[in-house]
């Protein structure tokens, strides 16, 4: 059992699992009974991109000295059970689609995002700039619970699904291609750090002045589209004449910012520290969008479950951590 949850991850689940149930709250869906179908989806995606991801990679998993313990890569799960698994979320994610939410639109937008995921994780190691088709399935994928309320999409809808897009090109395109440069260089693989000339040498991790400039113009234009739905007026950095949002947004922002450097400034052989410091500013990046729907959601929701909801996306991922990786509460791939 613990290898099929260390295979589908399920300490990442609520990223992709709340995707399409933010786009549809931003377009104004409220009834749970909606919204935990959407989350049902959300969550078969997780688990159809990473085991479908796991599923293309397994030659390349199993030459590397950090993951070539997955499930897959050690033999513990077959190939032919993984595609089995990936093949079955995509198809119930699609029925369940179907049965409850289908107009054509939507349909087309979810088969669209599908798409894009299954480009980047079957070509990831040979093109670079792959984290852009899968920052495109991800914002599709937000689209998709928009269009599951109404046809038109509003802006605050698409500022959000904005927000995932560049929250996942940070996390794939910079943390996670960050922490395999020495690996991926051996190999050839022309991910966004190496095509930049990010290298490996006497144990040192050279990172170019380039890959540096475009990492922070990454984090401030995801951190700007962020703070749009404040500035354009679709939420508040105020609750209860309390200026919580506001402040809780410019916190989370000036921590990821000094994630963002201490992931750039992290020697080779402290690679553990990165993958901590990469941990935490994909949940903080996760938070950004609750925070800055607060106002919106207590007001159409109420305070309690707007509350719940961000303990739920910071406890979520700890509880899953400790059950699979123990003390150590990360893993280290």
């Amino acid at each position: 059992m613990k290898r099929y949850l260390k295979l589908i991850r399920p300490y990442g689940m609520l990223f992709l699992g709340f995707t399409p149930v933010f786009g549809a709250v931003a377009n104004g869906e409220f009834a749970l009974s909606h919204l935990i179908i959407l989350f049902a989806i959300g969550a078969l995606a997780h688990i159809f991109t990473f085991v479908q991801n796991d599923y293309w990679d397994v030659e390349v998993d199993s030459k590397s000295k950090y993951v070539s313990n997955r499930p897959l890569a050690t033999g513990g799960i077959s190939q032919k059970t993984a595609f089995i698994i990936f093949a079955s979320s995509l198809t119930l994610s699609l029925l369940l689609a179907i049965v409850f939410f289908f107009t054509f639109y939507s349909f087309i937008v979810l088969l669209l995002s599908f798409l894009f995921i299954t480009l980047y994780n079957r070509y990831s190691k040979q093109f670079f700039g792959m984290e852009y088709m899968l920052g495109a399935g991800v914002f599709t994928y937000g689209i998709f619970g928009a269009l599951t309320v109404s046809s038109n999409v509003s802006n605050l809808a698409i500022l959000i699904s904005a927000v995932g897009f560049m929250d996942w090109l940070f996390s794939v395109g910079v943390s996670a291609n960050l922490k395999d440069v020495e690996f991926d260089t051996k190999l050839g693989i022309r991910t966004t750090p190496t095509v930049f000339g990010t290298h490996v040498s006497d144990d040192r991790l050279i990172i170019p002045a380039s890959f540096s400039f475009y990492v922070f113009i990454l984090k401030f234009i995801h951190i700007f589209i962020a703070s749009l739905p404040f500035f354009l007026g679709y939420t508040s950095i105020f609750i209860y004449d309390l200026p919580i949002p506001g402040i809780c947004f410019l916190i989370i922002s000036i921590v990821m910012l000094y994630l963002t450097l201490k992931i750039l400034s992290i020697p080779m052989f402290s690679r553990d520290k990165m993958l901590i410091y990469a941990g935490l500013q994909e949940g903080l990046a996760l938070l950004l969008i609750p925070v800055a729907l607060m106002s919106y959601l207590t007001e159409n929701i109420s305070i309690l479950p707007t509350f719940l909801l961000i303990l739920l996306l910071i406890f979520w991922p700890l509880f899953w951590f400790r059950i699979l990786f123990g003390k150590r509460m990360i893993p280290l791939e």
